[in-house]
C-alpha cells in the first residue's frame, strides 16, 4: 500500500499480510481467518468476522471470497483520523473513559462505535487501552501491535470479549 492509502486500507492490509503468497493486496478468506485468530479471537467469532468482512468488502466477483484491498471503496477515517481527540499517548483508558473522551470531543456515533470496537480488541487484561494504541488505530497500524502482544499467554482476551473459552 502506498503512504497515501487511508488508515482503513492500512488496517485491512494487516489481513493480507497473513499469506505466504507475494500478492499482499489481496485478502483471502483463510488470511482473514488467520488474522482474526492472531489477535486472540476464539475460532467461532473469527469465522463470523472473517465471513462478514468478505461479504461486506468482497470485490473480486460474485462467487469469490477474495478482497482486493486497493479497490475497497471507503471514505472512512478511523476514530476521526490521526490527531483528532485529546488522547494522551502515555495514558491508559478504560472503556468509559475512552468513549467519554471521544464524545466530549464531539464525535458522532461512528467514532463512538470505533472507540468501543478498538477497546474490545486492544484492551489489556486489566481492561485498559493505551493512548498510543488509540493513535495507532487512527493511523491504521494497531493490528500488528495487538497480534504481537497476544502471541503468548500473558495477554489472552477474556471470553466475554471474544477470547478462548479456557
Amino acid at each position: 500500500m502506498s503512504s497515501t492509502s487511508s488508515s482503513f486500507h492500512r488496517l485491512l492490509t494487516f489481513f493480507s499480510a497473513r499469506t505466504n503468497t507475494p500478492n499482499k493486496n489481496t485478502i483471502r478468506f483463510t488470511d482473514s481467518l488467520k488474522g482474526d485468530l492472531s489477535i486472540g479471537l476464539n475460532f467461532p467469532l473469527a469465522v463470523i468476522l472473517a465471513t462478514l468482512r468478505h461479504l461486506v468488502f468482497g470485490n473480486t466477483g460474485f462467487l469469490s471470497l477474495d478482497i482486493y484491498v486497493p479497490t475497497v471503496r471507503t471514505s472512512r477515517t478511523l476514530l476521526g483520523g490521526p490527531g483528532k481527540f485529546r488522547i494522551e499517548e502515555e495514558k491508559q483508558y478504560g472503556l468509559t473513559e475512552l468513549v467519554g473522551q471521544v464524545r466530549r470531543d464531539g464525535a458522532g456515533l461512528v467514532a463512538t462505535a470505533d472507540a468501543v470496537g478498538l477497546w474490545a480488541l486492544a484492551a489489556n487484561r486489566q481492561g485498559t487501552v493505551s493512548g498510543s494504541d488509540v493513535r495507532a488505530f487512527q493511523r491504521g497500524d494497531v493490528m500488528e501491535r495487538i497480534a504481537e502482544r497476544r502471541k503468548g499467554r500473558a495477554e489472552v482476551l477474556p471470553f466475554w470479549r471474544g477470547g478462548p473459552i479456557w
